[in-house]
């Protein structure tokens, strides 16, 4: 299969006169028929799909055709009409991902307030290498759906691929304000973090460069300073320079943070989480959730790059060392997860974490009241009731592990991994419980839609062949 070809955004001034001329047209007939708008719109996208003005315009457009605004946005006509266009978007991304943006537009024509087309406008402009077109799509998404975690996290990373890193800090520290235990929006916002400072020194450095133009060691500076963010170089000078400020400002934590971050994009952990240490000592990181997340996960990181370390090393999983990490690396999650949910006790996404790590001890009734409470949390609920099917598989309960996982797959509207998932796993309740005409309708959904999955071309083949002999 081909790469997908990246594509340029393109700014209105810069499109043909002809096209400038047909928009400014439909802009000026808008009120009056902004249906005529759309079609304008629609026209000038397919040859120019960069183009994010055009594409503001026909929004405003086909809000102002259905009577919507922005400021009351409200899902109407249903998922259902949705679905076909989100099953075919599923399997077009990868091989026609400007098909998929066209089919979004379609379907927002019809509902602009379709969270499902925002969606897939959105991932097949990160496809294209729209981002900004993609951070359109994710705020648009977010005025729908304000508690829809999985889109904002997203809209983070596109802020970030756009160049926006400030504005992806600001929505990261939001996230974390609300959910301290959400990984995602930590790993986005270190990297975010790193961004921004070197954004930076990128520019503090060309104001040097502007002053001394005939500096050549100023100009190899400039040079490096423009390198990408985990240039090992360019992150020594921003912790040098950093730790000197701080020296001079000890309360200010963004200091503190940008050489957590730098540290940690070097993988020198101890010093990360000395840093960490710092930050918590000031007035204002003393009470600082995410600081306290942050060292969880360094001291999780390093006892990570340790296992790989050894692991590529030769170690074989009997090796006492290895084991010895892997088990304090266990203990140490679960204590901490514990601690997290004692703290936050409505953090369902850490009572979910929790439940996991309890699953691995073979503590299945404490995982099982915490995948039932998860559950209230809309972001994991569908991961939840997978886990607590498995929890109840694992006890032989595989009547009640049908009840759940049969809700997970119904409620996982593409066929993702996840949803494979659940649907191999029911079909292993299926099996459980002596029901094996069930259990192969299960495995030929799978079947049908990825054959390589695991081992399902096995079982199929093996019931087809037992079933010609009988």
């Amino acid at each position: 299969m081909a790469e997908t070809e990246t594509l340029s955004e393109v700014a209105l001034k810069d499109l043909d006169p002809r096209l400038r001329k047909q928009v400014e047209n439909a802009e000026r007939t808008m009120d009056k028929n902004p249906t005529y708008t759309v079609d304008v719109c629609m026209g000038i996208l397919q040859r120019n799909p960069g183009c994010l003005d055009v594409r503001k315009l026909m929004r405003r457009a086909q809000r102002r055709a259905k009577g919507t605004k922005t400021s009351g946005l409200t899902k109407f006509i249903g998922s259902v009409t949705s679905a076909p266009f989100a099953l075919k978007a599923g399997k077009e991304l990868k091989k026609d991902p400007q098909a998929v943006l066209e089919s979004a537009e379609r379907m927002l024509t019809a509902n602009p307030a379709n969270v499902t087309a925002y969606k897939m406008l959105g991932q097949a402009a990160g496809s294209l290498g729209l981002w900004e077109t993609a951070v359109f799509a994710y705020q648009d998404i977010k005025t729908i759906e304000p508690d829809n975690m999985d889109n904002r996290v997203a809209l983070m990373d596109a802020f970030i691929q756009a160049g926006h890193p400030k504005e992806a800090i600001a929505e990261g520290e939001r996230i974390l304000s609300e959910n301290p235990a959400h990984e995602d929006a930590q790993d986005l916002l270190r990297k975010a973090s790193v961004a921004e400072s070197i954004d930076r020194g990128k520019w503090e450095q060309e104001g040097d460069f502007r002053e001394k133009l005939a500096d050549e060691e100023k100009s190899v500076e400039l040079e490096q300073a423009s390198r990408v963010a985990n240039d090992e170089e360019v992150l020594e000078k921003l912790i040098t320079k950093n730790l000197k400020r701080i020296e001079e400002e000890p309360e200010a934590l963004n200091l503190y943070r940008e050489v957590i971050n730098a540290y940690r994009q070097l993988e020198r952990y101890d010093e990360a989480l000395d840093m960490v240490a710092k930050a918590r000592a000031t007035s204002m990181g003393a009470n600082d959730p995410t600081l306290e997340r942050q060292a969880s996960d360094l001291k999780t990181a390093g006892m990570r790059a340790r296992i790989a370390e050894l692991e590529e090393g030769g170690a074989a999983e009997d090796d006492p060392q290895l084991k010895q990490i892997k088990h304090e690396l266990h203990e140490f999650r679960l204590k901490n997860a514990r601690e997290i949910v004692e703290k936050y006790p409505n953090d369902y996404v850490a009572k979910f974490e929790l439940g996991v790590l309890e699953m691995e001890e073979g503590d299945y009734d404490s995982a099982i009241q915490e995948f039932q409470l998860a559950q209230r949390n809309p972001n994991v609920r569908t991961k939840a009731l997978l886990f607590l099917g498995r929890a109840y598989l694992a006890k032989d309960f595989s009547d009640m592990a049908v009840e759940q996982l049969a809700l997970a797959k119904k409620e996982i509207p593409l066929m993702n991994e996840l949803k494979k998932e659940a649907i191999y796993d029911l079909a292993q309740a299926y099996e459980q419980m002596g029901e094996e005409e069930a259990a192969i309708n299960e495995y030929k959904i799978i079947y049908q839609a990825d054959i390589g999955y695991r081992d399902v071309a096995d079982k199929i083949n093996s019931f087809y062949a037992k079933r010609r002999k009988s």
